[in-house]
């Protein structure tokens, strides 16, 4: 499906606050969600391959569920959403979907962990550099929902 806003998560990233933004940009502004889960190296790399197919069984379900609650609490139940998981690296992996399927904006939720990275900012401008659509960090604080 192209069209599609792309909400990505990893190790841990993102909160429910960011998702439901994630979820109502996609719906005010036409297009689906893609929910790009992506089991990191430096989360899952050492798992056993029979580990890690029930790992992204497990995920995909949980994650599934979780669109089809958020969409109710919204009552956005048209929006069309769907789950994606990887494994590998975050940059490669967000490169290569926006890339192949067409995507037209990617959200990434934070807290982002920053391992192998110097500053979020570092992180981000290194997607940025490597997808041509549009990159937003979207953070959950204690007093709301900041872009950022």
């Amino acid at each position: 499906m192209a069209d599609e806003l792309v909400y990505v998560s990893w190790g841990g990233t993102g909160r429910g606050a960011t998702l439901r933004t994630a979820m109502e940009r996609a719906s005010g502004s036409g297009l689906g969600l893609l929910y790009l889960a992506i089991l990191d190296d430096a989360s899952f790399a050492d798992l056993e391959a029979s580990f890690l197919a029930v790992v992204k069984d497990e995920l995909g379900w949980l994650l599934e569920a979780q669109l089809e609650v958020t969409k109710t609490q919204l009552g956005i139940e048209e929006l069309p959403v769907r789950v994606l998981i990887r494994g590998g690296d975050v940059v490669e992996q967000v490169a290569d979907v926006v890339t192949t399927m067409g995507e037209t904006e990617v959200i990434v939720g934070a807290p982002v962990p920053l391992a192998g990275h110097e500053s979020i900012e570092s992180l981000m401008d290194l997607i940025r550099s490597r997808v041509p659509v549009p990159v937003d960090l979207i953070s959950a604080d204690a007093e709301g929902l900041d872009s950022t």
